[in-house]
């Protein structure tokens, strides 16, 4: 056999289309067989059910999203809100809170009330982890294990 020959052979094994002769259109008639043929067929009826006007990709973008009228903004009024807009005042919650900077490594990252990270916020109910000011301090409000042992060491 010759190199042509082995050549002609291998595209026509497969190209189904070019085998026997048929078109494309007639090749998506033919009964799906092997592996994947539910899959191919599922697919063939979402393309024919879809219709000519669908998107090339099978996707209809309005069915995507929910159209919303949004209001117009004044940016100029909303520039001056912003500008004007002094910090709001501290909370009397705020005000009433045990506020404690610890070192992380002695109490957060050893607690079982920790966040996983990347996150890192506390998740047990009324205690949060405020700032951090440095990498190795945390400042939290109203954690019960800190003043625990703030009251153990008797220095509150």
């Amino acid at each position: 056999m010759r190199l042509d020959e082995l050549e002609s052979d291998r595209s026509t094994e497969f190209e189904p289309d070019a085998a026997d002769g048929s078109t494309p259109s007639e090749a998506d008639d033919i009964d799906r067989t092997g592996p994947l043929s539910d899959l191919a067929a599922a697919v063939d009826e979402r393309r024919d059910a879809a219709g000519d006007d669908a998107d090339p990709n099978g996707i209809d973008f309005d069915e995507l999203f929910d159209r919303e009228d949004a209001a117009a903004l004044d940016r100029d009024r909303l520039w001056e809100r912003l500008e004007n807009d002094d910090a709001p005042a501290a909370s009397p919650r705020d005000e009433e809170r045990e506020i404690r900077e610890i070192e992380t490594d002695g109490y957060c990252h050893q607690c079982e009330h920790f966040a996983s990270p990347p996150t890192v916020a506390c998740t047990r109910e009324g205690t949060d982890i405020l700032d951090m000011p440095a990498l190795d301090r945390f400042r939290v409000a109203d954690c019960p294990v800190v003043l625990e042992d703030e009251a153990l060491e008797g220095r509150e």
